[in-house]
């Protein structure tokens, strides 16, 4: 049995993949497999992943007609053999320690799940920047201390992704796993892998280099028209989790409404900087909903930006909520760097003050 088996799902990512290939090969650590799922690319990344296999015997490449990065992982899952699970996205990179440092603390706290920090790769108008995600070291070694921590690590993107992540490949088999064939799949996979979890080892690595701005990618074309119903499925899952887990601490509740909240406040800032029809209206869909209504109302922010942006949802005025998401799509879109200085700064906040 190789220790660790990586999983990386492979769509139209020819420019990018020998970087992020490279990086992996390139580990301080090496025992693995890593397991490259061509997701019926039509560019040539099935091609460039097939030329790496012949070349090391530790690469094995599986050719699937489109599906989506869900049932690529899941293929890549139906023959890993390894001992832990990552799932690296296929335009990112790893630092050469990256593996090595997650393996270790896995094995040396016994934990079923480790969740790094990670790096923000930001590129706009030909100029790079880089933004750190990292925070303290903890271990939650039982059920109780998971559930009753866990919701510090919400708002910063830790939960939400897998990359960052080390899992324990008898946990995922044992309670038969899969990533769902939903878009944003990331956050439902994690909160099932969540659910039962006994215990899990959060680091201050942030050695996953994750390539924020690639033109065409889910994260710089997320807006489609469905992004609140997708938001609200979302949260939904959250709050059935929390349920199951009979957590009904108020502190904690907040943090997650504020959690949701913020998601509702880029939900208006989509529909603002968008052409869309009768925005108000849409607002007022978004606002008017009983979970909405909750999460303006009670939800705590770590974020200034955040908090401000909520008071005009809280009282119900839409007028002066289209005009801040104006104002925040604006920036975003044409002061990115300044934009995600400035979330990177209340991401690496937020932990530390709840």
């Amino acid at each position: 049995m190789v220790k660790v088996s990586i999983i990386t799902p492979v769509y139209n990512v020819q420019d990018y993949l020998k970087k992020c290939v490279d990086s992996i090969l390139n580990q301080t650590f090496k025992d693995y497999e890593l397991i490259i799922v061509d997701d019926g690319s039509p560019d040539k990344s099935g091609v460039i992943a097939d030329e790496y296999a012949l070349k090391d015997s530790r690469v094995k490449v599986i050719h699937k007609g489109n599906g989506g990065a869900p049932s690529a992982r899941n293929a890549g899952i139906d023959v890993a053999k390894g001992e832990y699970f990552y799932f690296p996205d296929s335009d990112d990179w790893l630092e050469p320690s990256y593996l090595e440092t997650m393996y270790n603390c896995a094995k040396n706290r016994d934990v079923d799940l480790v969740i790094s920090g990670f790096t923000i790769e930001q590129f706009e108008n030909n100029v790079e920047n880089s933004f750190v995600t990292s925070v303290d070291s903890k271990v939650f070694s039982d059920k109780s201390a998971v559930r009753n921590n866990i919701h510090r690590y919400f708002n910063n993107m830790m939960v939400a992704v897998p990359w960052n992540k080390l899992y324990k490949a008898s946990y995922i088999k044992n309670n038969d796993l899969r990533f769902p064939n939903l878009k944003w799949d990331d956050l439902h996979f994690n909160l099932e892998a969540l659910r039962n979890i006994d215990s899990i080892a959060v680091s201050s690595e942030a050695g996953y280099h994750f390539f924020r701005s690639r033109p065409g990618s889910e994260t710089t074309t997320v807006f489609d028209g469905l992004l609140y119903k997708k938001r609200k499925e979302q949260f939904v899952h959250i709050l059935d989790v929390y349920d199951d887990w009979e957590i009904t601490k108020p502190k904690i509740l907040s943090v997650l409404y504020g959690y949701y909240a913020a998601r509702l406040i880029q939900c208006v800032q989509e529909i603002a900087i968008n052409t869309l029809p009768n925005k108000r209206e849409l607002v007022k869909e978004i606002l008017d909903d009983d979970i909405s209504r909750v999460a303006v109302k009670n939800g705590a922010f770590d974020s200034k930006i955040m908090y401000f942006a909520n008071i005009p949802m809280k009282h119900h005025l839409y007028g002066l909520c289209l005009a801040l998401g104006k104002i925040l799509g604006f920036v975003k879109l044409h002061m990115a760097p300044l934009f995600y200085k400035l979330k990177a700064q209340s991401i690496n906040k937020a932990v530390q003050i709840k």
